[in-house]
């Protein structure tokens, strides 16, 4: 049982800087959090966590008002944390701090949270959208990430997993669950992939052949062909299933979505006014997250 049980916690989002802050490494770092309405009912009892990272010039609050967890009734069944970048970016991309080590405040947060909150270590997952989902996957081919049960990203900036020759070379070594939606008029990281030149942080992959990168990870052979579900209006998902899981890395494609978390209520950050090409409504992004991630725990999903 986590260190932190017993002990209660205002409900409700919180951003306070001055009591959600630890020290990694030589730097300061910060964290926002969300409590469930009954935690403290319940707070000898663990409960799943969510780490949801923003994406690049964003911050904690953006990304809590773009996933928006809280507007969905299993949200409250969440803790769930969101970590801010340092400069407001993440590890992963060139434009990143030299000095950040974002895996290390990882480590260092769950640690510090395990000790303040009553937490299932089976049950902890990991979001983000653009440099945050990009940093998802970095976090998910890192013994960092062998703590998570399950990850899911959003218009996700892949620039540190641009490249697979073959799965005994593949400098990603893990095995995991993994989710994907991505918009094919993304014009900051095209679905098709970018060249380093073109990318604003780096050269990123092509999305299909991404997805298949990880369904060799988790044990599928080469041979093995993903299907794929047309019976959507306005979007297919393309699924792997083998080594006896199934659909353990899922890929949603929006022909019509540019750079966005999609919202098919049109209320959450990337839906704003100022942003462009968010207006599809097709897909609840976030309820489709957490049936991900219901699917998964530590008991049944791959030795990473």
């Amino acid at each position: 049982m986590s260190a932190g049980c017993g002990i209660p916690h205002s409900s409700g989002y919180s951003g306070s800087r001055a009591n959600h802050n630890i020290t990694s490494g030589p730097q300061d770092r910060f964290y926002a959090i969300d409590v469930p309405t009954n935690y403290n009912d319940r707070r000898n009892e663990a409960w799943p966590i969510i780490f949801d990272f923003h994406g690049a010039g964003k911050d904690t609050a953006n990304q809590y008002n773009n996933s928006q967890y809280f507007a969905e009734p299993r949200g409250d069944d969440y803790i769930v944390v969101y970590p801010q970048g340092l400069g407001y970016v993440w590890e992963s991309a060139s434009y990143a701090f030299s000095t950040a080590d974002d895996l290390q405040f990882v480590s260092d947060l769950l640690e510090h949270l395990d000790e303040t909150y009553c937490i299932d270590q089976d049950r902890i997952y990991a979001s983000g959208k653009s440099n945050g989902g990009g940093f998802v996957d970095m976090l998910a081919c890192s013994d960092v990430g062998d703590s998570f049960a399950a990850f899911a990203m959003a218009a996700a900036a892949l620039y540190s997993d641009n490249s697979y020759r073959d799965k005994a070379v593949d400098k990603c070594r893990k095995s995991h669950p993994i989710l994907e939606a991505h918009g094919g008029k993304d014009s900051t990281v095209a679905y098709e992939g970018t060249s380093a030149k073109a990318g604003n942080g780096g050269e990123s992959p092509d999305i299909q052949d991404w997805l298949g990168w990880w369904a060799r990870r988790n044990g599928c052979k080469k041979s093995d062909d993903p299907t794929v579900d047309n019976d959507h209006d306005g979007y297919n998902i393309t699924s792997y299933s083998c080594n006896g899981y199934d659909d353990i890395v899922q890929g949603y494609y929006i022909p019509d979505l540019n750079h966005c978390w999609p919202s098919a209520d049109g209320n959450n950050s990337d839906s704003d006014a100022r942003e462009n090409g968010c207006s599809f409504r097709g897909l609840d992004f976030t309820g489709t997250v957490l049936n991900w991630f219901e699917r998964w725990n530590k008991g049944n999903t791959p030795t990473p």
